[in-house]
């Protein structure tokens, strides 16, 4: 029997992913375990293989395509296998209707298909509903009649639940405000719309169709992928989180002094970055004050033993947030060697999804840009982010050798720490950051 081979979700926040390549064409055969295809989901690069010895009978992408996941992108079987029977017995056993006739709604209408008052009967078992789609419909009590016109984003036409995802009270404050639900993003969790959404639209000045004609248009690029991710991510982080702000300056002298004798050591066969020292720093101050290395999970707080720090990495596809696991378990020089493969592979798109989850501390280092100072907003569920900016020549007292005040040049780098006040106070807070830069300032502390 043939196997429909689909979009895989390969982590809770995909919703949709692109495919990069096929490795076979039609007509080609192929045993379990070979690469099917490269696809790229919203933080990398992942390659697919087949689950089973056969011939690929068709495909249904073309390379470079954006579809949500689950959609049916090939069939594989035996060689004489009709594919389209296959594909549209799997249509009807998910409850996808294999006509792609119906109806498409007028994008110029105003009402919205969601919000639509028509009394005509629709029968529910001709609604074209992936069953997640159909599920939401019977929990939430939607009617069949009002959903019967949108136009689905899944497979052949298929109405999604991502399609119709609204909370009942946006869904009842777009129906008095006469919004389009069709065209709000959702900022709720996993996309849905929430009534703030509806209040935004109301409150937004223009379209991109309305947009002045004085004002001269580069580009519109859709808001979606990795960087609406990374925006949902971070705007649930600032609504949910109460964040706390600590910054303190750093004399970089030491440590600047300290870095440049360790790679200057013949026995030390990697060169250590200011990343590298940064992680170690944050591991010891972490397991000093480990109420920092913690999460808001379920009404719980959980304090953990693993100390797993990621660092903030521009990539080709966005921001990403490859993790060092267990720094307590690890060397300066084991961590100077993961770092550099973590880096490579965020830069190139290609880090494995338990490369870049698990972390319980971000660094987010910018001061190779020459950032002078900067706040981070925490990455959820985590409790606390640290920004680091550039190191800056600076005049500073300091005590000379008698004991008297003097003034110095020296290089001096503005850390911060932002926390999530619900787990952390501001006294921890303060203490955990004055450790921080008492290790920095005096690096052999870093490693004993």
């Amino acid at each position: 029997m043939a196997e429909i081979v689909i979009m895989p979700k390969l982590g809770f926040n995909m919703d949709e992913g692109k495919l990069l390549k096929w490795h076979f064409i039609p007509g080609d055969s192929l045993k379990k375990g070979d690469v099917l295809f490269d696809i790229e989901t919203d933080k990398t690069v992942m390659s697919v293989e087949a689950t089973r010895d056969g011939v690929l009978l068709k495909t249904m992408l073309e390379e470079g395509e954006l579809v949500p996941v689950f959609t049916p992108m090939a069939v594989i079987g035996n060689s004489g296998e009709n594919a389209d029977d296959e594909l549209e017995k799997a249509g009807a056993a998910g409850g996808v209707s294999v006509d792609t006739a119906s109806k498409t709604p007028d994008t110029h209408e105003a009402p919205s298909p969601i919000l639509s008052t028509a009394t005509k009967e629709v029968e529910f078992k001709k609604l074209q509903l992936t069953p997640k789609a159909k599920k939401l419909v019977n929990d939430e009590g939607l009617d069949p009649a009002a959903i019967a016109e949108i136009k689905g984003t899944g497979f052949r036409g298929g109405i999604t639940a991502k399609d119709i995802k609204a909370s009942p009270l946006a869904r009842k404050a777009a129906t008095q405000s006469g919004v389009n639900l069709a065209n709000i993003s959702g900022s709720g969790i996993g996309g849905k719309i929430v009534k703030e959404d509806i209040d935004a639209a109301l409150n937004r000045p223009a379209t991109v169709e309305s947009l002045d004609s004085e004002k001269l248009v580069l580009s519109s690029t859709p808001y979606k992928g990795v960087r609406k991710i990374i925006g949902e991510r971070l705007s649930q982080s600032k609504r949910t989180a109460p964040h706390l702000y600590f910054t303190d300056g750093i004399d970089m002298t030491e440590f600047n002094a300290f870095r440049k004798t360790l790679n200057e050591t013949e026995t030390c066969d990697v060169k250590i970055s200011v990343s590298d020292l940064m992680v170690m720093a944050a591991c010891r101050a972490l397991q000093k004050y480990p109420e920092v290395n913690a999460s808001l999970l379920d009404e719980h707080i959980i304090n953990y033993e693993s100390v797993n720090v990621g660092m903030a990495v521009a990539g080709d596809n966005g921001l990403i947030v490859p993790v060092v696991k267990n720094v307590q378990q690890k060397t300066l020089t084991d961590v100077a060697r993961e770092t550099r493969g973590l880096v490579e592979r965020a830069k190139s798109g290609k880090l494995a999804q338990h490369e870049y989850s698990g972390g319980t501390f971000t660094i987010s280092n910018l001061g190779m840009f020459g950032i002078e100072n900067f706040t981070a907003i925490i990455n959820p569920p985590e409790a606390a982010i640290m920004s680091v900016s550039s190191v800056r020549k600076k005049a500073v007292v300091i005590l000379d050798g008698n004991g008297n005040d003097t003034v110095a040049i020296r290089p001096m780098m503005t850390i911060q720490l932002t926390v999530d006040h619900r787990l952390i106070d501001g006294l921890l807070a303060a203490q955990f950051i004055a450790y921080f830069k008492s290790l920095l300032e005096n690096p052999i502390k870093i490693l004993v």
